[in-house]
């Protein structure tokens, strides 16, 4: 049976996504986190790519969340039935994707580079307009597809999804911002796929026992 390791810090971050796949097939992990970020330069050179999340199969090591989860969600028959299903499902977790970028960009980068006034443009607009655009149209995709991103059954990109947002969430919280209201509250397929997939019970077990942190 192959070893699995994943490599990231102390957060869900862009690596939940990974735990995520690897607990919904009831695979046994090494959940490696670095103590601090401080620890981060001298793990860098053993990285592929010089990034993170890693995950290591067999003591070889594969970089990327997006081509980590596209592997894994065809191992565990999460790929659809068909190369345009598959399309699809890649589809939909890239823009879902997209979303945690321009939050940890504004969040977490620019928070440190903007001024004062200009971040909280960018904060403002990131709530107001970024999320709320991002998040209608994964509704009305959700909605055409009976509950699902992509052909009415649950797929990796679905499981993508809840995990991004747990991760969306956990920078929330990490960064100490009070939420208006829930930002899928609006949106009722997302909140019930986002869900569902929490409460799978493999994943649901995952939720309850890993590190409690924030981000």
């Amino acid at each position: 049976m192959s070893s699995y390791k994943v490599i990231y810090y102390n957060n869900r971050g862009r690596a939940e996504a990974i735990r995520f796949l690897l607990s919904y097939a009831g695979i046994e992990f090494e959940d490696f986190r670095f103590e601090s970020k401080d620890d981060w330069p001298k793990y860098k050179p053993s990285m592929p790519y010089g990034k993170v999340p890693v995950l290591e199969i067999d003591g070889v090591k594969y970089s990327n969340t997006l081509a980590i989860c596209a592997y894994l969600g065809k191992k565990f028959n999460l790929n659809g039935s068909s190369d345009l299903e598959a399309l699809q499902i890649h589809t939909a977790a890239a823009f879902v994707y997209d979303l945690i970028d321009i939050v940890g960009d504004v969040l977490y980068g620019y928070r440190f580079s903007f001024t004062e006034e200009s971040y909280e443009k960018e904060f403002k607009k990131l709530f107001d307009e970024t999320i709320p655009s991002a998040l209608e149209k994964f509704e009305k995709i959700v909605n055409k597809n009976d509950g699902y991103f992509v052909n009415g059954k649950l797929s990796w990109a679905d499981i993508f999804f809840a995990s991004i947002f747990e991760s969306i969430y956990g920078i929330c919280a990490y960064m100490d911002i009070e939420l208006k209201n829930d930002l899928l509250e609006n949106y009722e397929n997302l909140r019930k796929l986002y869900e569902e997939v929490r409460n799978i019970e493999n994943i649901n077990h995952w939720i309850a026992k890993r590190p409690e942190t924030k981000g």
